[in-house]
Parts: C-alpha cells; structure tokens; sequence
C-alpha cells in the first residue's frame, strides 16, 4: 500500500529526521526550564551582588535559564536614560565575588518564605529526598546511560542501516548525552554528606582567602549556597579635619588630632583602616556595642576615609571558583567563633601597599620600641604573609602591653587565637598562650559571649 510512498521518499531519510526533531524539542525544553538550584532559592528576594572587580548591583531577582535580572525597587535616572532593572547573562556569572540576601532587610512575608525554603531544603519530605537521589543517580550514571543510547541507536541501525544514517547517529548520541547532563549534573557524593551541616568555607575575597562558616544548604556545578552566615561587611566614612560624620553604624569625630569613633550598632565593630590619599594606616581595633575608642592618627590630614567591619546576617551564593568546603565547624569553641568572623585572611600573593605598611611600621618600631598599637599591626600583616614565627613574638609582647592598646587587647587576643588555629593546620607546635588573670579570663570571656554570632530564630534546627 505505501510502496509508492518508499519509492518517492526515502524511509531512512525521514526515521532519522524524526527521531532528531523529537530528540531535538525534548533537549531544548530540558535546557530551557534548568535553572541553576543555588540561584532559584534566591528567585523573588532582594538580594546584592557583588561582582569580583568591586561593582554592586541590587534589587529583586528573576532567574531563566540563560541568566538572571535584577528588577530595582525606583527607578534609576543615568545621564541619558531611566533603568529599572540590571541583566546579567549566564556568561557573566564567572564574574561574581557573592550573592548577598540580608536577613535584617527582609520583611515579614519573605522572612516567612525563607523559614518554609530553609525547612524544605534541610529537612525534606519523601518526595523531594526521592527526587534529589533519583537526580543524583542520573547524574553518576550519565556516562553509562550515555552509552546505552548509544546501543539503542546502535541497534536501530543493524538492517543495513535502515532506519538512521551515521550522522543522524552522531547527533542523536550528542542530544541524548546533553539532555542526561542538564537533568543531573553537578553530583558530588563527597560534598552530599555535609548537606544541612555547620560548615568553614573559604572564599577568596580581594586576592586573600578567608574563613566563613555557614550552614551548607546546596550546591550546583557553579555555586555554594550557603545560610546563616555572620559576615563582617565592609563600610567605611569620610571624616574631615575638625569635623564629625554620623552613620547607621558609627559616629567619628576628629578634632585635636586625636579621632573618637563610637559603635551605634549593638553588634562587635573592628575599625581596619584610615586612608589619606595613597597612604592607609591600620587601625584593627575592635569596638563593643555601643563603646567608644580614642586613636591617635600619624600625620595631618583634611580628610580620611574611616574603613570598618559590621557583622551582618546574611544568606550567600557564591562561585565554586572561589569557594572551597574545607572543615566541619561543631568542633570549633565558642571563643574560636569571632576570631574567625574577623579573620586576618591570607594573601594569595605580594601587594606593593602591604610592603609599604610593613616598612612604615617596622620605621615606627624602630623609633619607638613600645609602640604597641604599630607593634599589634605589624603582628598581625605578618600573620597575613603566614610569617608565624615572627608574627607570634610581636603579638605576644602586644598582649603583654594590652593596657596601651584602645581595645585593651581584644583584637590582640582575637588574632592570637587565630595564630594558634593556623599553626595547628600546618602542624607547628605555638608556644604557649600568655596567661590571663582570673578576672582577666572572666572580661575576655564576657567580651566573645557578645562578639558571638547567634543564628536567626526562623533557621530550622538541622
């Protein structure tokens, strides 16, 4: 009945144009509907990103398969336009330091939808546990099932190649084998373990690694997702010669050359830095809530930028490029904790402003042997370059003067007891710890019990 039909077209011809065009729509729904599972917990919240050459985008996100917008809450007038929102294509995400969602901002309702995220990515029903393995087991099984297409096809094409022609077999295979990588890609069964865990990440932030800990809550073949992380954002002030600067975090004032700076927040502050012009001069004192210090900056200046560290509350999506799971945090004292919220970092490699604060305050040294501000300073630039012998001598006899110092030791002490986890990384033996007095032991004690960092009551427990 169709022998005329075979005798006009070709039978094999149209098999393979078939199965291609069938091929072909399933791959392209599957490619179209894969959204990154990091970036969709983020989908309808105010988020930040913060890009690796510094720039700062924010507003609500949307997500597709080939990238996401940020839709601002106002619109923004440029210079030859309005813009309401920003793209950021999926070839651009190489160039994310984080993806910040603030808890403190988010208002009842998203607080709300958080808590039921959080309850169902730590604590998942049967359904979502048997979808997640049955994904994970496409994804370690992908090159096999590859391989069984290939057989498929393979035999498809066993009566002298009736139904597909060769290149219709290649571009089957390659359709079959993209479609099985975008349903499971990305498993990791040695990450899988640690799902729902209290983690240390680090991140390279600014060419130095430092230290987070997070609760692990996913990840995807280019992002971590992590939760209920205490992040010591950066911010700074402008303060002028004689004259006082009020902001949400801290009120400074210079006058006399002598600079007041007052902590409005109820949280730990470390002041880092006063910048004139090229020059920085370290600072890295730390500030209770609501306390007040008095620093004496070198040289005179008519205007400085104050550099600081708030710690805030933040939910973070970062690159796997540049994030790496490194330890279980449960181990880790509650003393421990704010040393590694303000943590020094380490340089990946040399900056020519790091030589020339090490210089200038090596200069300081020598003038003053008993300068102990230039003294902890210095300890802790050495600590950064993981000179640790020296680092620790300077750091030791700073916690002897700790009285001179506007903190009266608190960062000396934080500092220290980093120093003491690096060395136990790398297996070096510290010499001991300069002993405290009982009522000494008992302010330190009460000063981490405030600088600690308390997860936000909607986290679900884990």
């Amino acid at each position: 009945m169709f022998k005329w039909f075979a005798d006009v077209f070709d039978v094999t011809l149209l098999a393979t144009i078939g199965l291609i065009f069938f091929a072909t729509l399933v791959g392209a729904y599957v490619r179209a509907r894969r959204r990154d599972q990091c970036l969709k917990a983020f989908i309808g919240y105010n988020v930040t990103v913060e890009c690796a050459d510094g720039k700062i985008i924010w507003g609500k996100m949307d997500l597709a398969s080939t990238g996401l917008e940020l839709r601002y809450a106002n619109s923004v007038r440029d210079e030859n336009h309005v813009e309401s929102s920003y793209i950021m294509y999926a070839d651009e995400f190489a160039g994310i330091q984080a993806i910040y969602r603030y808890i403190d901002e988010l208002d009842e309702e998203r607080r709300e939808q958080r808590h039921k995220d959080l309850a169902q990515s730590l604590h998942p029903n049967a359904i979502r546990r048997t979808a997640r393995n049955l994904r994970n087991f496409i994804s370690l099984a992908s090159e096999s099932l590859s391989e069984v297409i290939g057989l498929i096809i393979g035999g498809l094409r066993k009566p002298a190649g009736r139904y597909i022609t060769d290149t219709g077999e290649a571009h089957l295979k390659s359709l079959g084998s993209t479609v099985i990588g975008q349903v499971g890609g990305g498993y990791d069964p040695l990450l899988e373990r640690y799902i729902g865990q209290k983690m240390v990440f680090e991140i390279v932030e600014d060419d130095e690694v430092h230290e987070h800990v997070g609760v692990f809550s996913q990840y995807s073949p280019d992002f971590f997702e992590i939760l209920d992380v205490a992040f010591p954002q950066r911010k700074s002030v402008t303060v002028e010669h004689n004259g006082a600067i009020a902001s949400d975090y801290v009120d400074a004032i210079f006058q006399h050359g002598k600079l007041s700076v007052t902590n409005r927040s109820d949280q730990m502050l470390l002041l880092q830095s006063l910048s004139t012009g090229e020059e920085e001069e370290s600072i890295n004192v730390l500030i209770g809530g609501g306390e007040r210090v008095e620093l004496k900056p070198d040289g005179d200046f008519q205007e400085a930028r104050l550099n600081f560290r708030v710690i805030r509350e933040v939910d973070m999506i970062v690159p796997r490029t540049r994030c790496l799971v490194r330890h279980r945090a449960e181990y880790y004292r509650a003393e421990v904790l704010p040393s590694i919220i303000f943590d020094l970092g380490i340089k990946l490699r040399g900056a020519s402003k790091a030589d020339i604060q090490e210089r200038r305050l090596r200069r300081v040294l020598q003038k003053n042997p008993y300068a102990v501000l230039a003294m902890a300073n210095l300890g802790a630039l050495l600590m950064q370059q993981q000179e640790y012998e020296e680092a620790q001598q300077l750091l030791d006899r700073a916690w002897t003067m700790r009285n001179s110092l506007p903190d009266n030791g608190r960062r000396t002490r934080q500092l220290l007891l980093e120093l003491n986890r690096r060395r136990a990384k790398t297996g070096q033996t510290a010499p001991a710890q300069p002993a405290m007095t009982p009522m000494q032991s008992q302010e330190f004690t009460a000063i981490l019990t405030e600088t600690r960092y308390e997860p936000s009551n909607d986290l679900p427990p884990h």
